[in-house]
């Protein structure tokens, strides 16, 4: 089925195609400097935690605990020199165990001159914690003495001091304060999020949001004024390609970054839910303070900030997002190409399509039964549902007796779906039927590219090691395009593992229960079995050409005696076509 030919070819034009388009990165603008001075009380700081934790040591959202916090954290932002009064926002989630009453609370502290025009700035602090965790109050602490800082400093922006509730919950009280202010223009966003608990000696900054987009224009500057309690590197290639493909984050700049504002968390640990850490003291308090305000000075003092991008970062420097897509559509072009030339073919013999992609729909129904069966199960009860619409938190998310039971109805489901489509007799030989799979790949790869493009980085793998694989004389090579197809995969669990600081099973399990209850939206759902059944049509005359002799196990000895010119040569297994 592959024209190795025209496969390599495709590859020659791509390749130069991509070396063009390193050639646009861009260097980032560089950072402005804070025009106000950094003096947060440390001491001060600590007091206010240690009262918070004394008021409610833990916080679910929606609890009494949680109320009290609130009332807490209203009294000591109506302590605040401000021309304005504290507001309030009543609000309601859901959630698998009901519906949840919410709080948020704010108090906006005015700007001078015209820096209402370049919009405001928010500085948020999740007040709400998991159940059975008490940590979260240095970010609150921290949020009210900047408050008190700015409120007694001349500074051009509107700041607005935001307490949000149901940060564990979806970040629900962050989405619905985006959703629901509008006074003024809002041009960032700094979260804190426990950045004053020891855990070493840094700090560490989030900046990708909800929609895989991220703004690093901000984390620089949010680099620059940390330094150096912050050392985090530039995030590798693959990572902000993953990222990109599943975005996961627990932060509360998420939904900032998704609706297009500029984002960053600061906190005391990489991006994952909120945990025990060790109490904070005076002196760190005062230097997680100190960069808060450093970075407020220069958002301050900024014209302008960069936007959220799906940019990525490359040495130093940024490939617009723009030429990734082009880049993406590259990779691919080996694939398209090799359908194009698949269905030229079939048009010409006069070989009909429709009896392949028959069986390839045999193949896709399962599939789509897995995901089908699976969201029955969410609505009722049986497998785990979101968190206000998002990703839930991976304790809401166990694999207990419960959800093993909805997992193997699932698969049931996908076994009664196959039996069914094999009674109706579709199956037919293996190269008309990956024939037809590799035509529908290259239109599901297009479409994947319009509408997620960056998804394609955990499909196009696979979908040039299936191809390749149709003409694989060695059992090793197959075995190592096997290994190329799973690679994606592979890296997208062990990195969600790491983030939820957990085993790889029990990331995958998150992965497939999250996609399926519809918290990472309808698409990827959808298109991701129908690709997976395309590649495995495509697999199965791997197999096919495996039983038929045309893959062997080594390659053919030669008699050391013979002559080159008269030694015999064992008959090489030739590629099938369809």
């Amino acid at each position: 089925m592959l024209n190795a030919r025209l496969y390599r070819t495709s590859w020659i034009v791509a390749g130069v195609a991509l070396l063009v388009a390193l050639l646009t990165l861009e260097a980032p603008p560089a950072s402005p400097e804070s025009e106000l001075p950094a003096g947060v009380d440390g001491v001060a700081a600590l007091e206010l935690a240690r009262q918070l934790n004394g008021v409610a040591p833990e916080r679910p959202p929606g609890s009494t605990a949680d109320q009290r916090a609130a009332r807490w954290v209203r009294a000591r932002m109506e302590e605040v020199p401000s021309s304005g009064e504290v507001q309030t926002q009543e609000f309601v989630a859901r959630t698998d165990s009901g519906r949840v009453t919410l709080q948020n609370l704010y108090l906006v502290v005015p700007g001078a001159g015209d820096g209402a025009d370049r919009g405001g700035v928010l500085v948020v602090a999740p007040r709400d914690t998991p159940a059975g965790v008490r940590a979260g109050a240095s970010g609150t602490a921290l949020m009210l003495r900047a408050a008190r800082l700015f409120a007694t400093t001349a500074h051009s922006r509107p700041f607005l001091f935001v307490s949000t509730d149901g940060s564990t919950i979806g970040n629900a009280g962050m989405r619905w304060f985006l959703s629901r202010f509008s006074s003024f223009r809002i041009a960032a966003a700094v979260v804190l999020d426990d950045p004053g608990a020891s855990i070493g000696n840094e700090v560490h900054l989030w900046s990708r949001g909800s929609d895989g987009a991220a703004a690093l224009g901000l984390a620089r500057i949010a680099s620059d004024a940390a330094e150096p309690l912050t050392s985090d590197a530039e995030p590798s290639l693959g990572s902000q390609l993953l990222a990109l493909a599943m975005p996961q984050s627990f932060g509360d700049q998420a939904p900032a970054v998704g609706a297009g504002i500029p984002a960053v968390t600061i906190s005391n640990r990489r991006d994952s839910p909120l945990r025990a850490a060790p109490d904070p003291t005076p002196e760190r308090m005062a230097q997680t303070g100190d960069a808060l305000v450093r970075l407020l000075g220069a958002i301050d003092a900024s014209t302008e900030l960069p936007a959220p991008t799906r940019a990525i970062a490359i040495g130093g420097q940024e490939l617009r997002p723009a030429v990734a897509r082009v880049v993406l559509l590259l990779l691919a072009l080996p694939v398209l190409a090799a359908a194009v030339d698949v269905f030229a073919r079939m048009r010409r013999g006069h070989v009909p399509l429709a009896p392949g992609a028959r069986a390839l729909g045999g193949r896709i129904v399962p599939a789509l039964a897995v995901v089908g069966v699976g969201y029955a199960l969410v609505l009722g009860g049986l497998l785990p549902g979101t968190a206000a619409g998002a990703p839930p938190l991976p304790a809401a998310v166990p694999f207990d007796a419960r959800s093993g039971l909805g997992l193997a109805l699932a698969g049931a489901g996908a076994v009664v779906a196959w039996a069914l489509m094999r009674r109706r007799g579709l199956g037919v030989e293996a190269p008309s039927e990956a024939a037809a799979a590799l035509v529908v790949l290259a239109g599901l790869l297009v479409a994947a590219w319009i509408v997620r493009p960056f998804e394609l980085v955990l499909v196009l793998p696979a979908a040039h090691a299936a191809l390749l694989a149709t003409a694989a004389r060695r059992r090793a090579h197959v075995v190592a395009l096997v290994f190329l197809a799973l690679t994606p995969l592979l890296a997208l669990v062990l990195t969600l593992a790491a983030q939820l600081d957990s085993n790889p099973l029990f990331a995958s399990w998150y992965a497939f229960a999250t996609s399926v209850a519809g918290a990472r939206g309808p698409v990827g759902v959808i298109l991701g079995p129908v690709l997976a059944a395309c590649v495995w049509s495509i697999a199965a005359l791997v197999v096919f050409r495996a039983r038929k002799g045309l893959v062997v196990a080594a390659a053919p000895q030669r008699s050391s005696g013979a002559s080159r010119r008269g030694r015999t040569r064992s008959p090489r297994p030739t590629a099938d076509r369809w």
